[in-house]
């Protein structure tokens, strides 16, 4: 894994983006990182909290924003006084486009940014600020899901699911699960999905499951697996396998959900063009649905 040593933390002050500065904080002192707190002031958002409509002025009005979001910045206390934090507010039109460029431009090493803000509508035509984020950034992103009130404890990573696909793509995320099951004590799941779209010729059988139609084919993707893990795991870190039938995306999720799972790492990569705009990739579905942090590794 590279190492993590600056963590770009970009807030619009959200309850979800609260959230991820928890996580952000929590590797910034595990890592030794330095930590920059980012928010984007911008006019003409869909957003029923701004007060825009308010301001004829611009510059009365960036001047009112600027000075809210350095008053709300300064109401952020951390857990560890190790952690370096800056902060910075600036000023642009597409948070996105600003959070990638100031990575770029300032050697970020990761983003870490909740999955859900204040995008209104707009998430629903053009996607949110996160998977824009995921989709162009540079650097690795951790992507934080809203969670419920009870579930607001400091984190803790325990568990990490890894999701391949036999590419080679999919093997450049796992320096990245393998240091962090290593640095937080956790456990390691690699999860291989069987896409049902590449064999709908068994439904008309009338059976529901390739497991049943292929018998030996469950052992041999266990397998398949295993070999093409074996020469990157290191024998230090002790790793479970699973492999399941559905739609890829659908079946990380719920296999999150339902094996307790405390981070998900993945590659973005695959699709491309006008089937990518359709439908979307794997791994941003995974970042729109799923309710545990991801932590994206952009593959070449």
């Amino acid at each position: 894994m590279a190492k993590i040593e600056h963590i770009l933390m970009p807030t619009d002050f959200s309850e979800s983006a609260n959230q991820a500065l928890r996580y952000g904080v929590m590797l910034a002192d595990k890592l030794g990182s330095v930590l920059t707190l980012f928010h984007v002031i911008c006019l003409h958002q869909d957003d029923r909290f701004s007060e825009e409509q308010h301001f004829p002025d611009l510059r009365e009005l960036y001047g009112k924003m600027e000075k809210n979001a350095i008053l709300k910045m300064d109401e952020f206390t951390f857990e560890y006084d190790n952690v370096q934090v800056n902060k910075l507010t600036i000023r642009g039109i597409s948070p996105a486009e600003e959070i990638v460029n100031y990575a770029l431009l300032n050697d970020v090493d990761l983003i870490v940014m909740g999955s859900h803000g204040r995008s209104g509508i707009t998430h629903f035509l053009i996607g949110s600020v996160a998977e824009k984020v995921v989709r162009h950034a540079n650097c690795p992103v951790l992507t934080v899901a809203h969670q419920k009130q009870e579930m607001y404890s400091f984190p803790k990573l325990k568990s990490i699911l890894m999701p391949m696909d036999f590419s080679k793509y999919s093997k450049q995320a796992l320096p990245y699960a393998f240091e962090l099951a290593e640095i937080f004590g956790a456990s390691l799941k690699l999860l291989h999905v069987i896409d049902q779209r590449v064999h709908p010729s068994y439904y008309v059988m009338g059976e529901q499951s390739i497991f049943r139609v292929y018998p030996d084919l469950l052992d041999k993707s266990m397998a398949k697996l295993k070999e093409f893990v074996s020469d990157e795991i290191p024998e230090h870190i002790k790793a479970q396998f699973h492999v399941r039938e559905g739609n890829p995306y659908s079946e990380i999720v719920k296999f999150g959900k339902n094996d307790d799972i405390d981070l998900i790492v993945m590659a973005t990569h695959g699709l491309s063009g006008l089937e990518k705009l359709l439908i979307g990739s794997t791994t941003e579905k995974v970042v729109r649905k799923a309710d545990r942090p991801v932590f994206t590794v952009k593959a070449t």
